[in-house]
């Protein structure tokens, strides 16, 4: 609500302004001494100037309106991939935490975070545009990071072994932190989450999986 207020304002407050401005200088070139002549002609400008404002409202709308399409739609793809990448890390822990499974078999190239609506919604520059407002300043900037471990991961799959020992690393500090979980809860409850971590084994702690 507060959202659409300040955006409607915006919306008007230019018209508004035109309009108190010209209608000031119009006044300075009213004759007194012919006042129904210079009141024809102000009546005539200011019906061009309404009309005029009219199309900057109407076109301030229709902007307003596409952005907030953009934004909702934007928001829902955004919230798929935030399931997913939940999962894929969630999952990736619960494996590094299974006793049964010996050391060597753990140390892979942890799997690519799956980015699918990010990768598709960040080539248009509108959408990029929406990284001036919450809450997609905050879920950029966490996409951002996911982008980097996908970075680390492509190189470590050419051999690079730095970048191999920085994917596992970037891995580990998203668990320690709960990066994921803090993606997701920007698009769903804790509740929400609790009944997703349900569906899955709960990993046994373990510190010295995470020594970085």
């Amino acid at each position: 609500m507060k959202y659409w207020i300040l955006e409607i304002l915006k919306t008007f407050s230019m018209p508004a302004i035109l309009i108190l401005i010209i209608i000031v200088v119009l006044t300075k070139f009213i004759d007194i001494n012919n006042q129904e002549i210079s009141y024809i002609v102000l009546g005539v400008m200011l019906g061009v100037i309404l009309g005029f404002t009219a199309d900057l409202i109407k076109r301030g709308f229709d902007d307003l309106t596409k952005t907030q399409r953009l934004k909702k739609i934007s928001l829902k793809l955004l919230e798929q991939d935030a399931d997913s990448i939940y999962r894929n890390v969630y999952l990736w822990d619960l494996f590094q935490k299974q006793d049964n499974i010996p050391k060597e078999d753990k140390v892979h190239i942890p799997p690519e975070i799956d980015l699918k609506y990010w990768n598709l919604l960040k080539q248009d520059k509108e959408f990029l545009m929406l990284a001036a407002n919450e809450p997609f300043n905050e879920i950029f900037y966490i996409m951002w990071d996911f982008e980097k471990i996908n970075s680390q991961i492509e190189l470590a799959k050419r051999g690079n072994k730095m970048a191999f020992q920085l994917a596992i690393a970037l891995y580990q500090i998203t668990v320690k932190d709960g990066i994921h979980k803090k993606l997701l809860l920007m698009f769903k409850s804790e509740q929400e989450i609790k009944e997703i971590d349900e569906k899955y084994p709960k990993p046994k702690e373990d510190s010295d999986n995470y020594k970085l």
